[in-house]
């Protein structure tokens, strides 16, 4: 009997080793900063939480990074997927967003950060579900959908005081483009 006891402990502490080194957590947030792809450094910004699980949007030293932290086997946590921004000097900025489209997992986020002092409020979003927000400068401000929707159909636009659109989030219109065009330009009068 004692020695079934030793041995159903040792078992019981592989196992756990085991889950705990596959990247397994008790909570969201946990599962989230075991994530590989997450700086030592980073910060948490921002969180919007699912019924199948968060989404959390890091910034570091080294790049915003958005992670998705899913829930598995009732009570454990697992964050997989990520998705990372770049950092830049511009106005507005774009710290993180991830559109995902599993059979039962979908959601849309996207967070941004104002420092422009003309931008009251932030639009985002298909016609029918355009979501529109107050600018606090310097603070994450961020959009979600629980559906699945492509980053051209969200339409980001920020707007001043008297509702003009002051930049709007696309790529740079050029003939040759890079991940990092994808960005909020000045919208010209």
């Amino acid at each position: 009997m004692r020695r079934k006891i030793i041995v159903l402990f040792i078992l019981s502490v592989i196992a756990l080793i085991f889950i705990f080194s596959s990247g397994y957590r008790l909570d969201s947030l946990s599962a989230a900063r075991a994530n590989s792809f997450i700086p030592k450094d980073a910060v948490l910004l921002d969180q919007v939480d699912y019924d199948w699980g968060s989404v959390f949007v890091f910034n570091s030293s080294e790049k915003p990074i958005t992670a998705i932290s899913l829930k598995k086997a009732g009570f454990l946590w697992v964050s997989r997927i990520s998705v990372y921004y770049f950092h830049n000097m511009d106005p507005i900025k774009t710290i993180g967003g991830v559109t995902l489209a599993n059979e039962n997992e979908r959601a849309t986020v996207m967070s941004i950060i104002v420092d422009d002092p003309r931008v009251t409020s932030l639009e985002i979003g298909p016609e029918a579900e355009r979501q529109s927000k107050q600018v606090i400068l310097g603070e994450p401000i961020t959009f979600s959908w629980n559906k699945s929707i492509d980053w051209q159909d969200l339409n980001p636009q920020a707007l001043d005081d008297e509702g003009r659109v002051r930049y709007e989030y696309r790529y740079a219109q050029s003939n040759f483009i890079t991940a990092e065009d994808l960005r909020w330009y000045p919208v010209e009068s």
